[in-house]
Formats: structure tokens, sequence, C-alpha cells
């Protein structure tokens, strides 16, 4: 075993999650920017695992992690037509099978075959930051927000133009905001770094910039003119004023400028919705169908990664159009068609996790910043599928490390590791190595 020497393995993920913000915002399977970014995080990931030394790892995490895989897993496998038969849907049957015949769960093997890799490669990537020390996990948000500040110029870029901004060729995908293919992905990245900027805004020697990224975050959730988007913004920005106000030493100068900045904000989020139809029957005519769907296949699912294909059994023939739904646009109803009831545990089980957590950690202002990054992320994903891109779903990867590192204990309002120094009047926190 080797053991992990110096802070260059933080470097190593620290450009990952630069290259996953850049390269990672398309959410069709198969693309090759998503293959890139996987092999480099194993790259990036494989020496801090081979490592003797490292932070303990908290065993729920692998338990999660095992059943997670395991339930993935048992989709590929083999089994008897006889047990798998009575729990499915005969319109995936139809008596083609003789008796006796093997099985698989998964109606497509490929397609859940891909989803493996990307649910264990993150796995991987999430026991690789929990064994990092404390101020090094802390000393990735930098990185983390290099990514989304690149989206956000961009952004900002393509939306002050006359016309809509589209790239054709550089990636394989369009890119049609930031670096996404999906203006609701890239809204996705802006909100889940509000509640850290807000966090950085009680740094005191790097607030106006602090205060001048949230100004820019907040203008292209607007332009994006996703109503997700700009609610879930306004969310993430009130919420983490409520949540940092607290045992914080912002002045009330800057709560009010916060606050005036959150109202104005939220003019814009009305006249968001007022430029656009507030009724979306499209998702729910997929939530109904989808619904539909779980109730004849709840036992085991259709497979990870099958939803195209299975979706199209069960849509009414008066919805069907040249247009076919890639997606549920809710992916709680989403997995639990692809996983059936083991799937919903799973989900139960995660959101249970995270609240106990929160409540040992509710003291940390890093801690509620990597909450509300994970809360408000969960949220979108019941109108929408976030997390099936890797610009998302590599920061989401990060907060939930957060949370769990054993090496990040709250102290106070700070974390272990993160102490203040004072130089005269001037305040200003620096990492130290955690005892």
């Amino acid at each position: 075993m080797l053991k992990l020497k110096g802070e260059w393995p933080k470097y190593l993920l620290g450009l990952g999650f630069i290259a996953a913000a850049l390269l990672g915002g398309g959410a069709a399977p198969g693309l090759w920017t998503d293959t890139v970014l996987q092999l480099f995080i194993l790259l990036a990931a494989t020496p801090i695992l081979a490592a003797r030394s490292g932070e303990a790892v908290d065993v729920r995490i692998f338990w999660l992690c095992g059943q997670v895989l395991t339930a993935i897993i048992v989709q590929l496998l083999p089994v008897s037509e006889a047990l798998v038969r009575p729990l499915r849907d005969q319109v995936f049957s139809g008596g083609r099978l003789a008796a006796g015949t093997l099985e698989f769960i998964s109606l497509g093997l490929g397609r859940t075959l891909e989803t493996l890799l990307y649910v264990a490669v993150l796995a991987i990537l999430l026991v690789a930051l929990l064994r990092l020390p404390g101020p090094q996990l802390h000393a990735l948000l930098p990185f983390m927000l290099a990514g989304v500040a690149c989206n956000a110029v961009a952004g900002f870029v393509q939306y002050s133009a006359s016309a809509r901004v589209t790239v054709e060729g550089l990636l394989p995908f369009t890119v049609t905001a930031g670096f996404f293919a999906n203006r609701n992905h890239f809204a996705s990245l802006l909100y889940e770094a509000l509640p850290f900027l807000l966090y950085l805004v009680t740094f005191a020697g790097i607030r106006l910039w602090a205060a001048a990224a949230i100004v820019l975050v907040l203008l292209d959730l607007l332009a994006t003119g996703s109503r997700a988007g700009a609610v879930i913004g306004l969310l993430a920005l009130v919420l983490s004023v409520v949540f940092f106000a607290s045992r914080s030493r912002v002045g009330v100068g800057s709560l009010v400028a916060l606050a005036v900045v959150a109202g104005v904000y939220g003019m814009g989020t009305w006249f968001v919705f007022e430029a656009r139809d507030f009724t979306d029957a499209t998702r729910a005519q997929l939530a109904a169908t989808t619904l539909q769907g779980i109730r004849q296949n709840w036992a085991l699912g259709v497979g990870y990664g099958n939803f195209p294909a299975a979706y199209q059994a069960y849509e009414a023939p008066s919805t069907i159009s040249e247009r076919y739904a890639n997606h549920a646009h809710n992916d709680y109803l989403e997995l639990i068609f692809e996983g059936g009831v083991m799937a919903a545990l799973l989900i139960a089980g995660y959101v249970a996790m995270i609240g106990r957590q929160l409540l040992r950690m509710r003291h940390s202002h890093f801690h509620k910043a990597a909450f509300l990054g994970v809360l408000f992320v969960l949220i979108h994903s019941f109108v929408d599928y976030p997390l099936r891109t890797m610009a998302i779903v590599v920061p989401f990867v990060y907060f939930n490390a957060i949370l769990f590192h054993g090496g990040l204990k709250p102290v106070g309002r700070h974390i272990k590791g993160i102490v203040e120094v004072t130089n005269g009047r001037r305040r200003r926190r620096v990492p130290v190595t955690a005892p």
C-alpha cells in the first residue's frame, strides 16, 4: 500500500471538477466526453484509494454504495423465467419464452450496464473524497467554483447577444447554455453554487468578490428562462441567508443588501413565469404514464436505463408524436419505474441519511452549504433529471462527501480544520491541519 503524501491528489481531483463542468453538460447516453471524464476520475481516485493513510470512511457510505450497486448488478444476472414472469407486466414477455428459459430482469442489458459503470465511478469518487484530509476536501471548493464561473461567464456572453448563441461541433452535443446542452441543467449548476457563494460572503477578505459572483449567477438564472431554475435559485438565496444569518458576523448592512437582492430577484422570477405558460400538461402526462408503468412493474422494474423503451408500451395513442420521451422529467418516478420497490427503498434510505446528518452538522456553515446544494438538486429532480449529467453529479458527490466526511467536525460555526485568525481589525480564515 502507498502512503498518501503532498497535495497533488487534491489538485488532480480539482482538475476533474473543472473538466466535468466544461465537458459534462450533455445528458444523452454514450457521449465520449462522459467516458473521458469517468476515466479521469478513476485515474485521480486510484492513488487515494490505494494509499494506506487517509480518513476513515463512514460505514453507512459503504452500505449505501454497496446496496445501490447490488440492485443494479442483480438486474444483469440470468434467473429463471418462472421467477421473473409473475412479477412483470405480460406486455414485455408476450409468450416468447419457453418454460425453464433463463431471463434477465433488465429489458436492455446494454443500458443497464452503462448505468452500472456510471454509478460505480461516482461511488469510487465519493470514497476517494471521503479519504482525503479535511483541509484538502475544503480546498477543493475553489476548483468547483472555477467550473461554475466558466459556465456563468459563458452563459452571460450567450444571453447578452442579440440572438441566442449555440455552439455546434465543439462537443458531442449542441451547447445552448454555458457549456450545457440543456438550459435547465445549466441552471442546476448555478443554484448549486449559490449556498457556497453565500458561505464565502462570511469571509471578510473575499466578501466583495463573492457578492459580485452571486449577482452574476442570479442574472444567468433569470436569463435561462428556466422556471424550475428561477424558483430554486430564489429558494437557494433565501434559505442560504436564513441558514447563515444565525451565528454569523456578517453585518446588518450586508443582510439588508442580500434581502434587497432577493426581492429584486423574486420579481424577476415572477416575470419568468409571466413570460411562459405555467401549465405543463406534458410533464403531467409523463408522470401519469410512468405511474402506470410502475404499477405494472413495481416488484422488479424494467431495468436501469431502459425508461425510453419501456415507456412506449404505456403511451396513449393520442399522445404519440414525432418526439419521444427520453426521460420522465421526474427522476424519482423514473428510478422506481426502472428499479422497482428496491429503488424506492434506496431513495428513502438516502434521504433519511441526509436528514440525520444535517442534525449532526447544523452548527457548521460549510456543512450547511453542502446540505443546501444536495437539497436543491433533490428538489429539482421532481421535475427534471439533473443528476444524469456529469457536470451536476460530480459537485453533488462532492457535497455528499462534505456532509459525511469524518475529518470535518463542526466546532461552533466553523469546522475542524478551518480556524479564524485575527490580524488587527481584519479577520481572515486559513486552513490548518486538524489533529
